[in-house]
């Protein structure tokens, strides 16, 4: 971060860029990259929230779309600009060493440890079709993990319900948009795919199907009885509570159902 810190941006960014993202207000100074890592050493051992942090920073570079062939001037171009190749190439630098400390980034500033394969695949479902809706459940889902695992689980089946929404509102298939549980909107959604297992005649895919109607069956009675939805005395909280371990699964579960749904509007 420092080599690219110092490639991207002046002192004075750094200055606003570290103040942006709530990170130790003492400015260690020296040049650029010495300044970003020491800063970076500082909000460490500082910070309440240090991944916080790093995510804010990180948003700018990691958000980029870099050259843009059909914008503006760029039309007549035929090759990339070497800024935007030197771009992509600091992205996936970034993403690497993430990856390597068991830590992914998602859109909006977010570094966590839930944010695996079936949530990277949807990240990128809902970038390309601005569902605004399942971005900001997924957003609350991986930011409430370690510290609130009920609170993640609960917005793991908003997302459902976000992606359920979205899928039937673009197929016009109409549905009670207050009255509707999870379940019934996954029924509609379930029966205009194809895949309700009364209606299948192989063995697998009727335990397939049957499974993908457990995970919505199992996310909404977590989000409705466990999680913090509803009031509780401190006993019944103890009691209904959740690991991490158990929201990552939740998460894991429900984003890679958002992503197949999503994935068959591209078939329609």
């Amino acid at each position: 971060m420092g080599e690219i810190f110092s490639d991207h941006y002046t002192h004075a960014d750094i200055d606003r860029l570290f103040a942006y993202a709530d990170a130790p207000e003492a400015n260690p100074g020296g040049n650029k990259v010495q300044k970003t890592v020491d800063w970076l050493r500082l909000t460490n051992k500082q910070s309440l929230s240090p991944l916080d942090v790093l995510g804010l920073l990180l948003e700018n570079i990691l958000e980029n779309p870099g050259w843009d062939p059909s914008s503006g001037d760029n039309w007549m171009r035929v090759e990339e600009p070497e800024w935007s190749i030197n771009l992509k190439d600091q992205q996936e630098r970034i993403k690497k060493v993430l990856s390597r400390s068991g830590l992914s980034y998602s859109v909006g500033g977010n570094i966590g440890t839930a944010n695996a394969t079936p949530t990277a695949s949807l990240d990128e479902l809902v970038s390309q079709r601005g569902l605004s809706a399942v971005e900001v459940e997924m957003k609350r889902a991986l930011k409430q993990v370690e510290d609130d695992p009920n609170a993640a689980a609960q917005y793991a089946g908003n997302v459902l319900e976000a992606t359920f929404k979205a899928y039937l509102s673009k197929k016009k298939i109409a549905y009670n948009e207050n009255g509707d549980t999870l379940n019934d909107l996954w029924r509609l959604t379930r029966d205009d795919l194809g895949i309700n297992p009364k209606d299948l005649e192989t063995k697998d895919l009727k335990k397939i199907a049957s499974g993908l109607g457990s995970v919505v069956d199992g996310t909404m009675y977590l989000r409705n009885k466990r999680s913090g939805a509803h009031g509780r005395t401190e006993a019944e909280h103890t009691a209904s509570a959740i690991r991490p371990r158990h929201a990552r699964l939740v998460i894991h579960s429900a984003h890679t159902l958002a992503a197949y749904v999503l994935e068959c509007l591209d078939d329609s």
